[in-house]
């Protein structure tokens, strides 16, 4: 099943530094998710991408009956711990371990740019119920402070080599646009904050796939040099903003 993912999908295997640097969404992120869609306490929903639960753990806050999909083993199995194993299957978009009509809405939270758009849009339309609809977020820090623009400059080779689908210039939510079987996409922002140590914002960056896939030392000195930019900075402790781009859209 790994294999059959984006090469660098696979940086994403070191689960519990995954787990460690990306943001748990809360309980207001996961209802600017699913209120437009209409979902109530208890609708089925299908979670793709899951990762470690950053969002799946809202959703079950917010009484859905979800079932989380996750291809790697190990971010699955913190899934698993973190969500309970009886909310969590293997699988991969482009083949959904589910059956036809069973969900009410499928949900990807910082994973849609993996897919591949001409195999799981079949897939995500298989297994909604008639009405159902589709959410796809991103999310981003507001990094508004003097050492951000440095931090960028520090990886921008490494982020516009990496080949990463999300910086190909195509619209985030442009598969579910352009898919007649889905009514018009609505686009929304939400906002949330975040307070992390310098130790966090370090693990954050080892959290990006263009990063956690470079080759242990060349990470390490990336890191390194992470580390001592934030401290020349005196940074130890800050909060900062998080910015939601969601995009819904329900069939037809």
């Amino acid at each position: 099943m790994d294999g059959a993912l984006h090469p660098l999908v696979s940086g994403f295997s070191d689960a519990e530094a995954y787990d460690r640097g990306r943001p748990v969404h809360d309980v207001a992120v996961a209802r600017a998710l699913t209120e437009p869609l209409g979902l109530r306490e208890g609708s089925p929903v299908l979670e793709l991408g899951a990762g470690t639960g950053q969002l799946s753990r809202a959703l079950l806050g917010l009484g859905l009956q979800l079932t989380a999909v996750e291809p790697l083993g190990p971010t699955r199995d913190m899934l698993a711990r973190a969500i309970g194993e009886e909310n969590v299957r293997a699988g991969v978009a482009e083949d959904i371990p589910l059956p036809a009509g069973s969900v009410d809405a499928v949900l990807v939270a910082d994973a849609f740019h993996w897919f591949d758009e001409s195999r799981a849009m079949p897939e995500i339309r298989r297994v909604l119920r008639p009405g159902g609809g589709v959410a796809i977020m991103r999310t981003s820090p507001s990094w508004d402070f003097p050492w951000a623009g440095e931090l960028g400059e520090l990886v921008a080779d490494l982020h516009a080599n990496a080949g990463h689908p999300a910086l190909d210039g195509r619209p985030a939510a442009a598969a579910l646009e352009e898919d007649a079987a889905f009514g018009p996409v609505t686009a929304t922002t939400a906002s949330s904050q975040r307070t992390a140590d310098r130790d966090l914002l370090v693990a954050y960056m080892a959290s990006v796939s263009w990063i956690a896939t470079l080759t242990p030392q060349r990470r390490s000195e990336v890191l390194r040099s992470v580390g001592e930019l934030l401290d020349r900075h005196g940074v130890q402790e800050l909060t900062f903003g998080q910015v939601h781009q969601i995009w819904t859209a329900k069939l037809l």
